[in-house]
């Protein structure tokens, strides 16, 4: 199957009814998708400036003198004129994790104990507050936008990157397991 293929009859009906939305460059009429050296390459075609058809006229005419084309990748965003052009693998960045989108490492021992310890987290009042069991019983208040706690740790040594009930009630935040204080899943 060859992605070099000029647009077909559908994608220019598609043009006419959207020629009322905008005139500008900035439309844009998606091809097929090609892969090449893990880049997703997705067909765009533009109107030049100032020779954007008619309806009459693309309805005429294949419209081929109308428009340019050029490959961008959907993964990193990169854009060339020829598939071919794209040489270097795709670079697509990770999503960051919920650990290190939230600053934590595995390394450090409160992180760890967060992860790896039975506990219940649950909403304690409407607002940022929450409430968490630990594996021993005792139920601490955790508060996410004060970022403190009424567990001993945070009350003597208050350390960088909080408890780990505020981190693991972060993470269940990031995670999706319970809502925000907002009310809102992520």
């Amino acid at each position: 199957m060859s992605t070099d293929r000029p647009i077909q009859s559908k994608q220019h009906q598609d043009h006419q009814h959207d020629c009322n939305d905008t005139s500008d460059r900035e439309r844009r009429y998606s091809g097929d998708v090609a892969r090449q050296n893990e880049h997703e390459l997705v067909a765009i075609d533009e109107w030049l400036p100032g020779t954007e058809p008619t309806p009459y006229e693309i309805d005429l005419t294949d419209g081929f003198e109308y428009r340019t084309r050029y490959w961008r990748c959907r993964n990193c965003g990169q854009e060339r004129n020829r598939r071919d052009e794209f040489i270097d693998r795709c670079e697509t960045p990770d999503p960051p994790t919920p650990l290190g989108a939230g600053g934590y490492s595995i390394e450090d021992s409160r992180t760890r104990r967060a992860l790896s310890e039975e506990m219940d987290v649950r909403f304690a009042s409407v607002g940022s507050t929450y409430e968490v069991v630990s594996e021993s019983g005792n139920t601490y208040e955790v508060d996410v936008e004060t970022e403190t706690c009424t567990c001993p740790d945070w009350e003597q040594r208050q350390p960088t990157g909080g408890c780990k009930h505020l981190r693991r009630v972060e993470l269940e935040i990031r995670t999706g397991i319970i809502p925000a204080p907002d009310g809102a899943f992520n």
